[in-house]
């Protein structure tokens, strides 16, 4: 739980009213794009049952639709950045229905969006065409989070002392391979030449640990427990 009387100037969320425990992430990336669609599904618990609201950091999000358990919310506010600091973003309000929730009760909170394709807004996602890799044929997309850039990939309370669990289904093309900071749960090839892979991470993580890699990419077994992988030309040096 988070302590209310702490105070982090870098997360515009109200994390001491409402919480954020389970993320179910469901995204598509597209390389000639660079972006992500995506659908983020929270199951967010009240901590203070006179909270009007959930407040989520966002950057350069393309916010389309919200629902709260299966309804539509349509006055969900985008607020602008703050003057002079940019990289917080803007903080995403979507209000709570009056009087219907206690302390401890918990809601389904479920967004859909797509990340900017601007480098600048998007700061997580590293997008590398293919004369950035070894092999000089693939592009590769890689993300680094760290310290508050999950926010430009995924709407979320971002910030060290919000710890959620999460699933995450993501749709790559078939050439290449994901990888999540989670345990693979297998994948399945779909029809229009994509392939989804699927993702779980049962112990609670603040959002900056949140990591995807995408791209041709392998895996060597170096221990019962750990695998590395990279690039096919570059196996073999791991």
């Amino acid at each position: 739980m988070v302590n209310s009387t702490d105070v982090d100037l870098s997360t515009l969320s109200n994390s001491a009213e409402t919480v954020t425990t389970h993320l179910e992430w469901k995204a598509s990336i597209s390389f000639e794009a660079r972006n992500m669609t995506a659908t983020a599904l929270y199951k967010v618990e009240i901590l203070d049952d006179k909270a009007t609201c959930v407040q989520l950091d966002t950057r350069g999000l393309d916010i389309q639709t919200l629902s709260l358990n299966g309804t539509t919310v349509s006055n969900w506010k985008l607020g602008r950045e703050v003057k002079g600091k940019d990289y917080l973003g803007q903080r995403l309000s979507v209000p709570l229905p009056v009087g219907a929730l206690s302390k401890n009760s918990t809601i389904d909170l479920e967004i859909s969006y797509a990340t900017s394709s601007d480098g600048s807004k998007c700061t997580a996602a590293q997008w590398l065409p293919p004369s950035q890799t070894a092999g000089k044929i693939r592009p590769f997309l890689f993300t680094q989070c760290q310290a508050i850039h999950a926010r430009s990939i995924v709407p979320c309370m971002d910030c060290p002392a919000v710890k959620m669990t999460y699933t995450a289904a993501v749709t790559v093309p078939r050439w290449s391979t994901a990888v999540m900071s989670a345990l693979g749960k297998g994948y399945t090839e779909n029809e229009d030449g994509t392939i989804t892979y699927c993702f779980d991470q049962p112990v609670p993580i603040p959002s900056y640990l949140l990591a995807l890699a995408v791209g041709d990419i392998v895996s060597c077994e170096i221990g019962p427990r750990c695998k590395v992988w990279s690039e096919p030309s570059l196996l073999d040096a791991c």
